[in-house]
This record gives C-alpha cells, structure tokens and sequence, in this order.
C-alpha cells in the first residue's frame, strides 16, 4: 500500500486532490483507496457499468483530471483522452500497452516500502466523494471527511457486534457506502478478515458464504429473493453467519421464508449516502416489530417533518429527518453544489433526506419509500429524469417519459414511453439499443411503450400519475 501511496506521490497527486477509480471489486481497488488516503487525496469512484458520457459528466463537473482504471475499461479512457481533459491514466494492474499510461504495478516495484512523505492529515480533510444520482440528472458527489470514514467503521462494529478475527464477506460494489462502511472498515476496525465477491450471482452466493465461513454478510431485497428462487441444498444451513445486514424490503412472508431457510436472522436497516452509516438497525437480539427498520442508533436521532416543517404525531407519515453532526455522523455536503448542501440541512443539523416514513409511540421507525422521481432498481439509484433525455436525444423520439413499475425481483423494473417523431419509423430494438449504448446497463427500461401523445399539466409537464 505504501509502495502506491509513493507511485502516487511521484505522478505529482496534491493533498487535497480529487482521483477517480474506474474499477469493479478487486483488491486493487481496496490498494489504491488506503494508498490516496495515505497522502490526503481524495477518491472518487466511479460506477464499473458508466460508459465515457456518463464518467465525462462527473470527472467534468467534479474538475477530476486523473483516473485509476483496470484492465477491462483502459481502453475507454485512453480512447476518450482528451475528450475528458484527463492528464494522467493509471493502469491499477499488469502493463499497459499504451506508452501515455502509467503502470501502478510496474511502478511499485520501483518505491521504497516507507511512505517517502508524511503530509499532516486532519479528520476534517475531505477523504471520499460519493456519487449520488437521487433525483437529479447529473450525480451529486457526497462527501466524506477522514472523520466519516472511521466513524462508519467504528459504528458498524459496535451495531454488529463485530470482535476481532471475525470475517465479513459482501458482494456490495466498492463504489457505495454499503462496501466502505458496512464491510471494509468496520473489518479494518475490528481486526477482522474482508472476503471481497466480484459480483453477486444467485446460484453462487450462499456456497461461497459456507464455503469462506463468514461470520457476516449484507443483502438487498433482490439478492434474498434471488436466493430463495435457487435449489434448495442440504448444506445450506451449515455455515458461521451470526446475522444478516440487510436493506429494502421485504415482505412478512419473504423474510420469514428466507429466516426459516437458511437459518439465519435478518437485521433490518434504514440509511443513505449522505448518512455515513445506517442510522436505525433492529437490535441484535429480542424483537424486531418487521417491517420496522429499527430505533435511532447511537449518536443520531430521528424526527418526521410535515410539509408545512412542524414534527408529525407517532403514526403519522412524513419525512424522515435525521440529526447528527455533519462530518463526522452525517456527510458534511456536496461537492461543488453549495445549493444541495443547503438543501439537505435544516439549521445545520438535520438532514433532510426526502424519504417518507412514520414513528410509531415507542419510537421504531418505519421506512415507505423515497420520494421525488426516482427508481431504485436492485439496489441502484436511477434517475428518471437522466434516462428521458437520453432517450429524447434519439432523433426520431419527440419525448418521452420514465416511471418504475413493481417488480417481485428488482423491487422496480424501468418503463419507457416514447413519442416518435411524426413519420419515423421506430422500434423497440431501436430505442433500446440507443439506451445501451449510453447507458449503463441498470438503467436501461426494460419496458418501451410507444404512445400517440401525453397528458400534461398547464405548465407542460408530462402527468406521470396517469401512465403505468
């Protein structure tokens, strides 16, 4: 690690400097996040499905002029080049063939294995930018400080009951929260061992968990259902698991079918990027009250606010509110978009994060939905508004329109309803081809209607309560 940290050093990277990682779940990605880290850069990973359009928006916006990739998405970048302003590609492992790329490997082998310059480092320093679509057409990039990051660690353990030698496998990609803060550094603080899956498969899964021995896991309400849907196997019940991280939802009878299964209990859980951790967990042991997602955590609180700003009564439904200290329990803002950070926080506080729920008289939260115009789609953020206007830069699409449709699997699948333009000649195949080749491929519908005219408001805008 230290040996990057000094190939970092050397390519001239500032304190301070912002470094995008174009990679999928590998141990070179873990090598190159503590190694900028270590010099007080800032990593900003990217999403292993972006295509050029989508990774030239952030690295643009953001002013990122480096980039760390692997193998798979070199080419991309090296094709892109100037296109994206970027002044230095690093190749994270084996030999580039391209002379302008520098090998991490290759220059590693060259770096002494003490850090050649210890830079003053302060919990406040900016350690990780998120990328959050949310509702918005272009990623917001959350914040973490060196304070958030430790913070996650450090609280994860405490709400798992995570000791020392315990081992925490995820299939969680390593550019969200869910990987840095449920899995990787709650592993560095305990003591314990990550056992990193490159992608999560249904048919593998719970194999490699009995398999690795894992002692803990996260899930999302897809990956369970998955699970259920595979053969059952009489060494499903023969693993270490002492409880299940998990998120999103599931039904009475899906949690139940799942528990009962594979002998294991699920520990529901409410948070977002910008709350640096799960603020609500079911406790460990004793009652749950399903579908609750649990009380306040230490060191945060929860309020519902009405429309009008005054807190609702228990069992009435509003927004969830949540009270922290902004970088160290909550992300201190967003990156470059000072009208976001005001908008997140009410008096510096309370995080206002736009998802509605209710407080029952106990105080036990429960979570029913996020709001705004947005998909979650196995446990990704899609933005609808970001899918219509790829779909209207097709030339023979006049307009169109995105929703999310339930899905027993995904939660919501994406459906697209497309105006051709008058005389076009347009198909399915069309429309979805123009996606893939724009998008990454969990944001492509798919579903495609094609429809002869929307009903609109008064001020123009496409009425999607009536489409479905």
């Amino acid at each position: 690690m230290k040996r990057a940290a000094n190939c970092f050093l050397s390519l001239g990277i500032e304190k301070g400097e912002l470094v995008a990682l174009h990679m999928h779940n590998t141990p070179d990605y873990i090598v190159c996040w503590l190694a900028l880290a270590q010099i007080g850069a800032v990593s900003a990973p990217l999403n292993e499905y972006y295509r050029v359009g989508e990774s030239g928006e952030i690295l643009g916006w953001n002013g990122i002029r480096r980039i760390i990739v692997e193998p798979r998405s070199e080419e991309m970048y090296v094709r892109s080049r100037a296109e994206l302003g970027l002044d230095t590609i690093i190749l994270s492992r084996g030999v580039s063939r391209y002379p302008d790329v520098y090998s991490l490997e290759q220059g590693m082998a060259d770096q002494p294995e003490e850090l050649a310059e210890k830079r003053p480092i302060s919990s406040d320093d900016m350690a990780v930018i998120l990328f959050t679509s949310g509702t918005t057409r272009f990623p917001k990039g959350a914040i973490y400080t060196h304070c958030n990051v430790v913070y996650g660690g450090i609280f994860h353990v405490h709400q798992l009951g995570m000791i020392p030698g315990d081992r925490f496998l995820s299939a969680m990609p390593c550019y969200h929260m869910d990987f840095q803060e449920m899995a990787i550094m709650p592993v560095i603080c305990a003591g314990g061992t990550l056992i990193m899956v490159e992608h999560y498969s249904a048919r593998r899964f719970w194999r490699q968990i009995c398999r690795h021995r894992a002692n803990f896991t996260d899930t999302m309400s897809v990956m369970n259902r998955t699970m259920l849907l595979q053969p059952e196997q009489p060494w499903e019940k023969d693993h270490c698991l002492k409880q299940i991280y998990f998120s999103m939802g599931l039904s009475v009878e899906e949690k139940e079918a799942f528990e009962r299964r594979f002998r294991v209990r699920l520990l529901n859980t409410y948070g977002m990027t910008e709350t640096v951790s799960a603020v609500t967990c079911v406790p460990l042991t004793g009652e749950q009250r399903w579908p609750s997602v649990g009380r306040p955590a230490l060191s945060y609180e929860i309020r519902i606010r009405r429309d009008d700003g005054t807190e609702a009564a228990p069992g009435e439904v509003g927004e969830i509110c949540i009270g922290g200290v902004p970088g160290r329990s909550l992300c201190p803002g967003y990156y470059r978009n000072e009208k976001a950070t005001r908008a997140l926080y009410e008096d510096d506080k309370w995080l206002l994060s736009g998802d509605k729920g209710y407080l029952d008289e106990d105080g036990w939260l429960y979570f029913l939905g996020r709001d705004g115009d947005m998909i979650k789609r196995s446990g990704e953020n899609v933005s609808a508004l970001e899918v219509e206007c790829i779909l209207t830069s097709h030339p023979d699409i006049a307009d169109a329109a995105v929703i999310g449709v339930p899905d027993p699997l995904r939660d919501y699948m994406i459906k697209a309803f497309v105006l051709p333009r008058e005389g076009a000649s347009l198909t399915e195949e069309d429309v979805l081809t123009h996606c893939d080749r724009h998008l990454a491929k969990f944001k492509v519908p798919s579903q495609v209607e094609f429809v002869s005219g929307f009903e609109r408001t008064s001020t123009g805008k496409i009425k999607k309560n009536l489409l479905h």
